[in-house]
């Protein structure tokens, strides 16, 4: 269980990294090896430290509790991404200026960015039982390949994915794995 676990929270977490992907093959903008293993590197500390704080805190909570809290934060942010899918104009996509070259600081502030994004997801998993290693792992793959993935179909329309679709399948992803922490 704690695989699948794993497996649902990286796949939860990472679908931004795609459409940050996506959104800079729209623009023609090639993401290196290097970028994407250095913007998936911040996300993996973010999400390890997210993960940790989870566990310390489960050290003092009776584990009932914990999988009760964990499994409600999870379900928690799952509903609001699901509702501020319905907020959002239909084609809204992840857009910001056009540039010929990704910079440093930009990869840094990616990385921080997709770290950020993970922080209340990963407490919440963390608490209700998903493994820090495997999930904190996956994560980290997940990203470069989702990264890498959306950079590479960033220029063919039909798989465009929009944030409030991106943001559904996110929330609907969380709304699950909450579920299965709480029953398994």
């Amino acid at each position: 269980m704690h695989i699948i676990s794993s497996v649902i929270f990286a796949l939860s977490v990472n679908i931004d990294a795609f459409l940050v992907g996506m959104s800079y093959g729209i623009r023609k903008i090639h993401i290196t090896f290097f970028q994407n293993l250095l913007i998936s590197l911040i996300s993996f500390v973010g999400t390890v430290l997210s993960l940790f704080l989870g566990r310390r805190i489960l050290l003092i909570l009776p584990s009932f509790l914990a999988d009760y809290i964990g499994s409600g934060i999870l379900f928690a942010l799952g509903i609001y991404y699901m509702l501020k899918s319905f907020h959002m104009p239909e084609n809204s996509l992840h857009s910001e200026s056009i540039r010929p070259a990704l910079p440093v600081k930009e990869v840094l502030l990616l990385g921080a960015a997709l770290s950020f994004n993970n922080i209340g997801i990963g407490i919440g998993a963390s608490i209700s039982g998903t493994l820090l290693l495997p999930a904190a792992f996956l994560t980290f793959v997940t990203s470069i390949v989702f990264l890498l993935t959306g950079n590479q179909l960033g220029n063919v329309s039909l798989f465009r994915l929009s944030d409030r679709y991106a943001d559904l399948l996110s929330g609907a992803a969380l709304v699950v794995l909450g579920g299965c922490n709480l029953v398994l």
